[in-house]
């Protein structure tokens, strides 16, 4: 192989390894920052778009593993909140009090 070569199998990869991260986060949106078991924490801008967009992305977590997502506790700033759900089963997730 001669150095032109690999220089071009470099860009190659370099182009790819981009458009392969582009894609991954093309719907990222809100993401927990934890993710433990039934636990999810979130880290969003202190707005009510912002706990919409967590409350969501923890439904749709809960609801892939056929469990409710559950709010147990908010803390916030004047800039930003975390925000704690759990994925509970529905029957339990009725009696849950905050």
């Amino acid at each position: 192989m001669t150095v032109h070569h690999l220089d071009n199998n470099s860009k190659v990869v370099r182009a790819l390894c981009l458009f392969a991260l582009l894609l991954a986060c093309a719907g990222c949106g809100i993401q927990p920052v934890v993710l433990e078991g039934n636990y999810l924490t979130y880290e969003i801008p202190f707005t009510d778009a912002g706990a919409e967009a967590a409350r969501a992305n923890a439904e749709l977590i809960c609801k892939s593993r056929n469990q409710v997502a559950v709010a147990t506790t908010r803390a916030c700033s004047l800039t930003q909140c975390t925000t704690n759900f759990q994925c509970m089963e529905p029957a339990e997730a009725k009696e849950f009090q905050p």
